[in-house]
């Protein structure tokens, strides 16, 4: 029987992936699919071993905190591929973890393929030479990466399939903009969300007395820290309130991009511990760290990381969008034009038939 092993760490590498799980299901209802995921993963179709979703941290300090941790879960899932041996295992974004066991796996005599790349075009190019080595196959979801692995990573085999995010909203209807809501994204981790809250609370203790802000939180744990006077918590309606705000102040990650597909103008707030910021620093290669900014190559939307995640200065901001109908207008056609960059509907079935063929005979 033909089987797949999945790797995938976060909520956002669970949703992403659990539509390639779909599609692989679907094209071979006899595949075996198993690994470590979330429950987006499980309901799709893949017997789940660990829910991977509950353990991620971010930021070099978190990860050495939790090395031992990590260690453990690294060792039950070698032991796991070396006890079932999978037509392949398929890592899901995730590199910290996920490019550590792609070298001991690629070892062991087990194929690795890699569906959405790790950002080393924006953070580590020299891990480029270690990904030719130990990936048989890269499924990239932006086009630009196809470019930048055909420079740094020739004999890479490296194929764009679109992004996962164009087929899981496919069915949005259009709904109208509810002028006077700002939409609240702290992120999804809870570390996250205790360092941006905060600032997006004391933003919304600063916007007009008629504007509602709204804070949508992935789970019940993460609303709890977003208890506010100013702020009415939704759990799991983020991408409901994206298609109806007027404005979203997002933390950097998925929810960007999210918010672009919906034509939510949005402004980017970012911030970590000194330490993880400093280190950052020093291996960061881009300008800009929202997606939609480095699609466009440009400042699409305003990023405030840091030190200039002020709530004086992302208020000014907040204040001008809201009150501006062409500014908001002016975003949202570049917003559209950095969604044209993503490819065409089906990137999971087109990921599905190359994977399929990599485990076929």
């Amino acid at each position: 029987m033909k089987s797949v092993m999945f790797i995938a760490g976060e909520a956002s590498g669970d949703a992403n992936a659990a539509e390639l799980v779909k599609a692989l299901r679907a094209r071979d209802p006899q595949l075996e699919v198993f690994g470590a995921g979330g429950p987006k993963m499980q309901a799709a179709g893949m017997e789940l071993l660990l829910d991977f979703t509950e353990h991620a941290v971010v930021g070099f300090v978190e990860v050495l905190k939790n090395y031992g941790k990590f260690k453990r879960i690294f060792d039950q899932l070698l032991a796991e591929a070396d006890r079932r041996r999978p037509g392949a295992v398929v890592l899901v974004d995730f590199p910290g973890f996920n490019l550590r066991i792609a070298a001991t796996l690629k070892q062991r005599g087990i194929k690795v393929i890699y569906y959405i790349s790790p950002q080393l075009w924006a953070w580590h190019a020299s891990r480029a030479k270690q990904i030719e080595r130990d990936i048989a196959l890269m499924l990239v979801i932006f086009p630009f990466e196809k470019t930048w692995y055909s420079k740094n990573a020739p004999r890479l085999r490296c194929e764009f399939v679109g992004h996962p995010m164009l087929d899981r909203f496919a069915d949005r209807q259009t709904v109208g903009r509810e002028p006077r809501t700002v939409l609240l994204l702290p992120g999804s981790r809870e570390r996250e969300v205790a360092k941006i809250f905060p600032i997006l609370a004391a933003v919304a203790e600063q916007l007009p007395a008629d504007v509602e802000c709204v804070a949508a939180a992935v789970n019940d744990a993460t609303a709890a820290m977003m208890q506010h006077p100013r702020v009415r918590v939704e759990v799991g309606k983020a991408r409901d309130w994206m298609q109806r705000a007027t404005l979203a102040i997002t933390a950097s990650g998925t929810a960007t991009m999210e918010c672009a597909f919906f034509g939510c103008p949005m402004l980017i707030v970012y911030k970590v511990n000194w330490l993880n910021y400093l280190l950052g620093r020093l291996l960061i290669q881009v300008n800009w760290l929202g997606m939609p900014n480095v699609i466009a190559n440009a400042t699409v939307v305003p990023e405030f990381i840091q030190q200039d995640a002020q709530p004086a200065r992302i208020v000014l901001a907040a204040r001008e969008l809201l009150s501006s109908k062409a500014n908001r207008q002016a975003m949202q056609a570049q917003l559209a034009g950095v969604v044209r960059e993503l490819g065409e509907p089906g990137g999971g079935k087109r990921a599905a038939d190359l994977i399929y063929g990599e485990i076929s005979p």
